[in-house]
């Protein structure tokens, strides 16, 4: 009986998520580092390491506003930059 219930539970919350999602309602943390996207490839294109980026950057919204980013989110901004681009070529 108790399996079945969490089953049910589990279907529950899926079907949730995607009404949430067909709404237009996303999970998870908001990203907070898109203004510094930009900002952050045209430092790499100018041969800027990583680790330097990141301390140049400044979060500008959230609950973290005014503090520097770790290097990870950074890399990630970057991937995904590089991700589209190779997209937009191809």
């Amino acid at each position: 009986m108790a399996e079945s219930e969490r089953e049910y539970i589990g279907e529950k919350s899926l079907e949730g998520q995607a009404s949430a999602r067909v709404r237009g309602r996303h999970g998870g943390r908001p990203e907070v580092v898109d203004d510094m996207a930009d900002y952050a490839r045209s430092l790499r294109a100018n041969g800027v390491h990583v680790p330097q980026i990141a301390r140049k950057l400044v979060i500008t919204s959230g609950k973290n506003k005014g503090q520097r980013p770790s290097v990870a989110p950074v890399y990630r901004i970057l991937a995904d930059a590089d991700e589209a681009e190779a997209e937009g070529t191809t």
